[in-house]
């Protein structure tokens, strides 16, 4: 079953996230572009992997790492959107123009860790990313969806990342680390 680590973001706890939430939502649906958005959970996925062999060695290395990656401010500030690897989808998400070199590093880490273990996980370069929502990329191109997107007023939300979470995709909790 496949099984990621994620820093969980916590954008609904800061002023004024819902309102300018709504307000994006409903300008892109304006555009009429048709959007499955995520509405709940938050993250930026470090790693993804295809499959469980491994959970329990990874949780291990997971264990290690998480306990020298400290909790970090971040401020999210650019909304935009991309095509997926496979071209079936395009995301909108949210990123910050100045992604903490912490972030970096730990995706390099746990990639490597990975490595070490022959573990099949998604070896796309890491964009960090919050994902919103995802359009079906035979209803509206990425050029479209984005003409839509960068009209919108670009989100300001600054949030301290305190929490790290290894799970089953769609699924439980294998880990959870509380960052200090």
């Amino acid at each position: 079953m496949a099984n990621f680590l994620e820093i969980k973001i916590p954008v609904r706890k800061e002023e004024g996230w819902n309102e300018w939430a709504k307000e994006m939502r409903s300008k892109i649906k304006a555009a009429g572009i048709p959007v499955r958005w995520q509405m709940f959970h938050y993250h930026m996925t470090m790693l993804f992997l295809d499959d469980d062999n491994c959970v329990e060695e990874l949780n291990q290395e997971f264990e290690q790492c998480m306990s020298v990656f400290h909790s970090l401010p971040i401020t999210i500030d650019k909304l935009d959107a991309f095509t997926t690897g496979d071209g079936a989808s395009h995301i909108i998400y949210l990123t910050s123009t100045q992604v903490p070199s912490p972030i970096l590093t730990l995706a390099e880490d746990v990639r490597t860790l990975a490595d070490s273990l022959n573990a099949n996980y998604d070896k796309r370069p890491f964009r960090p990313h919050i994902t919103l929502g995802r359009v079906s990329a035979d209803k509206v191109s990425l050029e479209q969806l984005q003409s839509a997107i960068h009209i919108i007023a670009q989100p300001m939300f600054r949030c301290i990342l305190n929490e790290a979470e290894h799970r089953y995709f769609r699924g439980d909790k294998i880990k959870t680390w509380k960052l200090l």
